[in-house]
């Protein structure tokens, strides 16, 4: 099997799976009925019902994926690092990246000199890419692969770029991407040459060998929460407006006389006005009444039921679901988000090594040979008063006090400047306390604390 057709199976056979992950992130998965009746019933035009919890799902973990700093062995690699993050956008880059690989499963990041030479990161969505990995040692990359449209005014063309890691071929094709559903004929364009000896695609993954969705469990609950809630919403009318009914005990056309002789019976009865000064006259109708609507408790009360099994299969929070309520604290905070933390963990390890392979080829580009090291700031939730006291427990078994500032979420340089200034005199004993240095511990967390609930009213 040609590479190129390996790749166009790969792409088209996933494609289904990433946009109805996409879906169930943005909220505009379709409600499941199983009646045909009542799904035509329920798909209302120009309205949008839909309670989207599954996106929680994805931002409980995205929130607490954040890069501290990326950390080289030697001063000309850190030095090319700290470019790299003052002259891109590469810290929305990084999240973006975040995102896609939590919402898809997998995503892809391309690196490669741009127009101006400079080396760039260019984020690539799996339903246009894809690393196709060797079938004996499933950690090799045999060769990437990206294709997207392209229209002209007469035609519509397919791009194809290959990656090796010795060179990139392009192709292009006649096809439309979106009724594709096998290899169409290519024509190869070009050839680049690739001197970096690697194949410049980095592949960001919750799994092995390709991943899962990190909302796919909440497919169900929230599939479920849709039918309840369009349910609901459909019965509103009815509370406002109950169905009503006249029951007739017979009679003959003559005691419809008051009607309109064209219309039937039934159309005459729907005629009724309501209104002040409003006269009905029911001839041959022996009672009137109206059918109770549904209790909205039927359909309300299930919703939490199907947001706490969410939250449980999910390993997500139940208060993340339920602003407002009560939320713990302290030691119980921490229990109750351990699974959660728990699996950021494991998301930061499988992105930190991608990251360090994808800065390590960076520096190799940039003639530089060194090792890299990927600093993420704790996923834990941990109060002020906690912190500073863990703080203190970190300087008192020798951690350097400029990264345990750094762990605080302090500036590097302001970090750097604190550290300086606690440095002991020879002769003189260290205390190890915050207070050597000068800084008043008590103030740093007061600002701390400050800072962030000025945060959460923003």
């Amino acid at each position: 099997m040609s590479d190129i057709k390996k790749a166009f199976d790969h792409i088209l056979a996933q494609r289904d799976a990433y946009v109805k992950a996409e879906a169930y992130y943005d909220g505009h998965q379709p409600e499941v009925f199983q009646s045909q009746r009542w799904n035509r019933i329920f798909r209302f035009e120009n309205a949008d019902f839909r309670f989207n919890f599954a996106k929680t799902v994805v931002d409980s973990v995205l929130n607490r994926l954040e890069i501290n700093q990326v950390q080289a062995t030697t001063q000309a690699a850190n030095s090319f690092i700290d470019r790299v993050f003052d002259q891109t956008d590469i810290k929305i880059d990084i999240n973006e990246i975040h995102r896609s690989a939590l919402i898809y499963g997998d995503t892809y990041a391309i690196v490669w000199p741009d127009m101006t030479g400079q080396v760039a990161i260019d984020y690539n969505s799996p339903l246009t890419t894809v690393i196709i990995y060797d079938q004996e040692n499933p950690r090799i990359k045999s060769f990437a692969a990206k294709m997207w449209q392209v229209e002209t005014d007469n035609e519509k063309l397919i791009k194809l770029n290959l990656y090796y890691s010795d060179r990139i071929e392009k192709y292009e094709g006649r096809g439309d991407l979106e009724i594709l559903t096998t290899a169409p004929a290519m024509a190869l364009t070009e050839v680049v040459p690739n001197p970096w000896n690697e194949c410049p695609v980095f592949h960001f993954r919750t799994h092995k060998p390709y991943g899962k969705p990190e909302h796919y469990d909440a497919y169900g609950p929230q599939d479920a929460i849709n039918k309840l809630i369009n349910t609901h919403m459909y019965t509103v009318d009815y509370q406002g407006a109950p169905q009503r009914y006249a029951l007739s005990n017979g009679g003959n056309s003559s005691e419809f006389e008051d009607f309109n002789d064209d219309d039937t019976a039934r159309e005459n009865l729907g005629a009724l006005q309501n209104g002040p000064g409003q006269l009905w006259y029911l001839q041959g109708v022996s009672a009137v009444g109206q059918f109770p609507a549904a209790d909205p408790k039927t359909f309300t009360e299930p919703v939490m039921e199907f947001v706490n099994a969410m939250a449980s299969i999910t390993s997500t929070p139940t208060h993340y679901f339920t602003k407002g309520s009560y939320i713990p604290s302290g030691e119980a905070l921490r229990v109750s988000e351990a699974p959660l933390t728990k699996k950021v963990l494991n998301r930061q390890l499988a992105f930190g090594n991608t990251w360090r392979d994808l800065f390590k080829y960076m520096l190799r580009v940039e003639g530089i040979r060194a090792e890299v090291e990927i600093d993420w700031q704790n996923p834990e939730t941990i109060d002020t008063v906690d912190q500073w006291d863990i703080a203190v427990r970190k300087k008192s078994v020798g951690m350097p006090l400029e990264q345990i500032l750094l762990e605080l979420g302090y500036d590097a340089e302001i970090a750097a400047q604190v550290a300086e200034a606690s440095v002991v005199p020879t002769g003189q004993t260290q205390d190890i306390s915050l207070q050597s240095t000068g800084v008043n511990a008590n103030n740093l967390a007061l600002e701390q604390t400050a800072a962030e609930q000025n945060q959460q009213e923003g």
